[in-house]
């Protein structure tokens, strides 16, 4: 499978849905249980993201700031970022994102700060 195909493969049946209002809190990280989704953007990222590692494409979570200054998840991969608020899979340089911090490409590895000049 392509990160395209990944990311299509998750949008098709991926619901938005607050963590509020599923969960009653405003943040919680689940790990999906299959590629039909109801969540918000790191619930889309870690849905993208299992589907990566099940095909061995290296990827990571990537912490932003968007427009509005609200906080976003995406995944990156090789320079292309799988965001749910997308219609399709966008260059990094392409997103008028503040990026934040990114987690490693391993499970277990720290996240780290991004260094923006």
């Amino acid at each position: 499978m392509q990160i395209a195909d990944i990311f299509h493969t998750i949008k098709r049946d991926f619901k938005y849905v607050t963590d509020r209002k599923q969960y009653g809190v405003d943040e919680k990280w689940v790990m999906p249980d299959g590629v039909k989704i109801e969540g918000d953007c790191e619930d889309f990222a870690l849905a993208c993201r299992a589907l990566c590692r099940a095909d061995d494409i290296q990827s990571r979570l990537v912490l932003c700031k968007v427009e509005t200054g609200e906080m976003h998840c995406v995944l990156e991969s090789s320079g292309y970022i799988l965001d749910n608020r997308m219609k399709e899979v966008k260059k990094i340089d392409d997103l008028p994102y503040r990026w934040l911090a990114m987690s490693g490409y391993e499970k277990g590895e720290d996240w780290r700060a991004i260094d923006v000049c």
